[in-house]
């Protein structure tokens, strides 16, 4: 069985060191990276139900825009 050198020994726990900092340095390993990730899952969320709320509105305002025009027909 080999041994490594001194040299060797340190290089590769300087490697291994540097690679589990690079792997451990993701959007969610620190607290503030995972708020901003859940900020923007919730930001998402609110525009998606913001959407559904404009069409819902657009959608009103279009029955009482035709109910009104018949109305006015129904006048004349």
């Amino acid at each position: 069985m080999k041994f490594l050198s001194f040299k060797q020994a340190v290089s590769a726990l300087l490697f291994l060191l540097l690679l589990n900092f690079l792997v451990g340095c993701g959007q969610n390993s620190s607290p503030e990276g995972r708020m901003n990730y859940k900020l923007d899952e919730l930001q998402d969320e609110m525009k998606s139900q913001m959407n559904q709320q404009h069409k819902a509105l657009l959608d009103s305002l279009s029955a009482i825009r035709q109910e009104l025009q018949e109305l006015k027909a129904t006048q004349k």
